[in-house]
């Protein structure tokens, strides 16, 4: 993990790094090392970097399903800060967690996760497939799309142009394969919750593990 660029979504940062001693964090989507370095060590309006001493990390988060991992820590001010690093996947961020649990020598917790909250949004989420499915059922001609204005007038545009393209019969059942995927997702993590893991200093934590 560590000396390697990840591509991350953390605040405004878009790329990160695990050095033997910090976390580096760019603004930019940053390639190369060199680069990396020299960004962090900018300053005033020609800073577009950070850094994390990982000895200011005492706390660290995440859910094995999810792609996201939160740190505490104290920043330069004494005051404590927390930040979400989205990665692209699941793997890397049960793996970065994990990882620097470990290399920080926490106290590692685990707990289920409540069922509520990932139903919710994975219902909001089928919903959302079942809707633009049934509409694009019911719809008489595609030119009806033509006719959104206002802010959706871009997505209603790209939309006439895959049903112009794969025809009204071939979206609606791309529509019902997506939604019954979802569903069986949504069914899936219901029946078979994840793990919330935790990665702290307190020692009371820990002991749950």
């Amino acid at each position: 993990m560590e000396n390697q660029i990840f591509s991350v979504g953390a605040g405004i940062s878009k790329s990160m790094v695990l050095t033997g001693h910090e976390l580096w964090f760019s603004q930019n989507k940053v390639r190369n090392m060199e680069k990396f370095q020299k960004e962090i060590t900018n300053e005033g309006l020609l800073a577009s970097g950070f850094k994390v001493p990982l000895a200011n990390i005492h706390e660290i988060s995440y859910n094995e399903a999810s792609q996201a991992a939160k740190i505490k820590y104290i920043n330069e001010k004494g005051k404590e800060k927390k930040l979400n690093i989205n990665f692209s996947n699941k793997d890397l961020s049960n793996q970065f967690g994990q990882y620097l649990g470990e290399k920080l020598d926490l106290f590692r917790s685990s707990s289920q996760e409540g069922k509520i909250k990932p139903l919710l949004w994975n219902v909001f989420i089928l919903g959302i497939a079942v809707l633009m499915t049934v509409l694009m059922a019911t719809m008489d001609d595609s030119s009806q799309l033509a006719e959104v204005g206002g802010k959706n007038a871009g997505k209603a545009a790209f939309l006439k142009l895959i049903v112009d393209t794969l025809g009204q019969t071939t979206v609606v059942i791309i529509g019902a394969l997506i939604s019954l995927f979802l569903a069986y997702k949504l069914f899936k993590r219901f029946t078979n919750p994840s793990s919330e893991i935790l990665y702290s200093k307190d020692i009371k934590a820990g002991s749950a593990a």
